[in-house]
């Protein structure tokens, strides 16, 4: 039986995510793409999964469409349109959000056109050395559709998200690492040990709190300041209902780990 084109593994509260196209350099046609969107779908959905990691097989993170299925006339991996919407974007994650659930992107080689939009999608990125980034679309006539031109500004400095968006060139790790776009490089080889460290750190952490956060954070970029520190307060006074928010004080007081529920 062939492999699945995505793979999905859960290791208790961690679900790992791996686009499966290594002989494509990890490209998404419209069946890669339907698959990816419905891991994240089943990801959101199980509350006994509490943060995820997103990778690829062989010497790629994700390069974006298949362009030779394109080419071919497939649709891409744009993903199917909802009524009254503009579909779920590049892999049919990269409009469908938003998810307050952590996702950590292991980084194993290129991440270029909608592969760095898929990336961008996550909140913390972790890349080898020898990776490449960058909104290629340009080269070919294209132009990048999966959420790139919206978050590339809105997660480095306006002059580096000009020069990717409209040259279309690539930059290495370090490159990337120096503009803030990832938050840690490692020797190849190692970027899927440095997001699972990563993701046992915040599974060892409240997950309500967690969500909670994430979404203050992503809600506050869109809102005045003062909206945003009322939302905070909103968001934050729901969390102290939970029982881990007892739980954790407990567990301070007496010397031992919590043991959240994510209830």
């Amino acid at each position: 039986m062939a492999e699945p084109v995505i793979k999905v593994d859960k290791d208790g509260h961690l679900t790992t995510i791996t686009i499966n196209r290594a002989e494509s350099l990890n490209a998404l046609d419209a069946k890669a793409g339907a698959a990816l969107g419905q891991a994240f779908q089943d990801f959101e959905n199980d509350r006994d999964q509490w943060v995820a990691i997103l990778t690829g097989t062989g010497r790629a993170f994700c390069t974006g469409n298949d362009l030779v299925a394109m080419s071919k006339g497939g649709s891409g991996a744009g993903g199917a349109a909802r009524p009254g919407s503009h579909g779920f974007g590049f892999g049919s994650i990269c409009k469908r959000f938003p998810l307050y659930k952590p996702v950590i992107a292991a980084i194993n080689g290129y991440a270029v056109a909608g592969g760095l939009e898929l990336a961008l999608v996550c909140d913390i990125l972790v890349a080898c050395e020898s990776a490449k980034f960058g909104l290629t679309e340009t080269r070919w006539g294209l132009m990048p559709m999966g959420g790139g031109t919206q978050r590339l500004p809105r997660s480095v400095p306006r002059a580096w998200a000009n020069y990717l968006l409209l040259t279309g060139e690539q930059i290495t790790a370090k490159e990337a690492r120096e503009i803030g776009l990832i938050s840690h490089v490692v020797p190849d080889g190692e970027e899927g040990a440095k997001a699972r460290e990563i993701a046992e750190v915040i599974l060892s952490r409240g997950p309500l709190a967690v969500w909670a956060a994430k979404e203050s954070s992503m809600r506050g970029l869109d809102l005045p300041l003062e909206q945003g520190l009322a939302y905070e307060d909103a968001i934050g006074n729901q969390v102290l209902q939970s029982e881990d928010s007892r739980e954790g004080p407990k567990a301070f007081s007496e010397k031992r780990p919590p043991a959240f529920k994510a209830r």
